[in-house]
């Protein structure tokens, strides 16, 4: 019987499931070679699953550690391919990737603190300004160098969407005062 012959009759039978006539011809040339099996061959060294409970849990450190590290920088640190690395982080770890909420500028606990501090502060202006010793203004530049894609991290489902702070200017240059004061 004719390879055509045999895509024919497959056709019939099974319809669009039917193999593609390229496969039919490949069967039956491994036939004629002396196959007798329809199965694959064992493939040695293959890993039957790299996605592993000891890998799941290695990339979850890593992770843990600095969660702005990209697929590729994690495959290459465990030694595991970024496909498999890419479906234990999204599939078994269940986290994605996400850039940070834009949010006004953001202070700290002490920052917060202080400005409370100096505002509660009840000192005599003259006596204040009787301490300084000396002024001087400077130009000061400054830059945000971190892109939108390099602020990106990943997060599980259920974490809050991390924050970055915003800047005024992305690049420029401000004045700045310095005071000196001595204490009397």
């Amino acid at each position: 019987m004719s390879g055509k012959a045999i895509h024919d009759d497959m056709l019939a039978a099974l319809g669009d499931n039917a193999p593609a006539y390229s496969e039919v011809k490949s069967w039956i040339a491994k036939f004629k070679c002396g196959r007798n099996s329809v199965e694959d061959d064992h493939r040695s060294g293959y890993p039957k699953d790299a996605a592993s409970s000891e890998n799941v849990q290695i990339v979850n450190d890593i992770l843990k550690e600095d969660r702005r590290l990209t697929i590729r920088q994690i495959a290459e640190t465990t030694d595991i391919q970024a496909t498999t690395v890419y479906r234990i982080v999204s599939d078994d770890l269940g986290m994605k990737k996400v850039s940070a909420r834009l949010v006004p500028r953001m202070l700290t606990d002490e920052q917060k603190q202080n400005r409370v501090d100096l505002c509660r502060l009840q000192v005599q202006p003259q006596i204040f300004l009787d301490r300084i010793v000396m002024q001087d203004e400077t130009w000061v530049h400054h830059f945000d160098p971190e892109t939108k894609r390099q602020s990106m991290v990943w997060k599980h489902a259920s974490s809050p969407t991390p924050k970055k702070f915003k800047v005024t200017l992305s690049i420029g240059k401000v004045t700045a005062t310095v005071f000196g004061t001595v204490k009397v």
